[in-house]
């Protein structure tokens, strides 16, 4: 299962890479000074811009946040508190603790099942 990665995923990092490199180059930052500024290697930021999969999730939001294009990639999750996927599981004002404390409970199994 680790070898299995929808192509419609890995096409949208692909995107991602493409939209990463071409701002940090309008920015006019080198990949050396840029790495070095988030404390991040070369080589993470270069397998960021080729659309790798294998990059950690810090990694990878940080270098969306220093560009400041966290807001367009992620855009489809504004308000996504009060949509009806979210709001069903939240049960105060809090939804981030609210879900949280949320889990899926399976029922035990019995010595007849087996």
């Amino acid at each position: 299962m680790n070898e299995f990665f929808p192509v419609s995923c890995a096409d949208t990092l692909g995107k991602i890479g493409l939209l990463v490199k071409s701002r940090r180059l309008a920015l006019g930052l080198r990949q050396a000074d840029f790495k070095a500024s988030l404390g991040i290697s070369e080589h993470t930021l270069r397998k960021i811009e080729n659309g790798s999969a294998l990059v950690d999730l810090r990694s990878f939001m940080l270098v969306l946040w220093r560009l400041g294009i966290n807001e367009t990639v992620f855009h489809s999750l504004e308000g996504i508190e009060t949509t009806s996927q979210v709001a069903r599981y939240v049960t105060d004002e809090d939804a981030y603790q609210s879900i949280a404390s949320k889990r899926v409970r399976l029922p035990k199994p019995k010595a007849e099942d087996f």
